[in-house]
């Protein structure tokens, strides 16, 4: 089921927003996370009506620890996963393919076997109807995993939006750089709808 959201800005704000240098931004939460930690999309020329879609669908891979302000960056190549799946990083530091049953709801995880090497897990989302296309940027980093540690990642269709001073897509984060309005899609749900003004963020639907 594919999920849209739909950001709605005020004529005079889009003047204002741009004026200032801000961009849009969007990141998606993970279970246990207060707060996202990666840029997951980004638009410069946002207009009145914005709309972002996406699946849940996702992809995984092994990742240097970074810091905020710096970018994600993948160290072994990126691999399906789905909930309830897990997948590990072996002794050679090779990601194998995802095993174990698709379950829906539960967390998927990855393992690192490597004793030369640590690892942070990168979660990234994918297209189902392109799957050669290029990933999008990821949305999410664990903390790094020493040699037989397993990080567990439940996703969650949960997204924020924020505007701020410009970052690249895929910038990890400490904290939202503005006020922020976060939506949850429920069981059955599909599509909502924000909107700025000058007063802030609304959820319309």
């Amino acid at each position: 089921m594919s999920l849209t959201l739909t950001v709605k800005i005020d004529d005079d704000q889009i003047h204002f927003m741009k004026g200032q240098g801000y961009d849009l931004f969007i990141a998606k939460l993970v279970q246990g996370q207060a707060k996202a930690n990666v840029i997951w999309k980004s638009k410069s020329a946002y207009i009145d009506t914005n709309t972002f879609e996406w699946q849940p669908v996702f992809a995984i891979a092994g990742a240097q620890d970074v810091k905020p302000g710096v970018l994600v960056s993948a160290l072994t190549k990126v691999k399906p996963i789905a909930y309830g799946q897990s997948i590990e990083i072996d002794e050679d530091g090779v990601i194998t393919d995802a095993v174990n049953p698709v379950n829906p709801g539960k967390p998927f995880k990855l393992a690192n076997r490597d004793p030369d090497t640590d690892f942070a897990a990168a979660v990234y989302s994918v297209d189902p109807a392109d799957p050669n296309a290029e990933l999008s940027n990821p949305f999410f980093i664990s903390k790094v995993l020493g040699k037989n540690f397993t990080v567990d990642i439940l996703p969650l269709e949960t997204v924020v939006l924020w505007f701020g001073a410009h970052q690249e897509t895929s910038t990890v984060i400490a904290d939202y750089s503005g006020p922020i309005l976060t939506v949850v899609y429920g069981k059955g749900e599909s599509a909502h709808t924000a909107k700025w003004t000058k007063a802030g963020w609304q959820l319309v639907h």
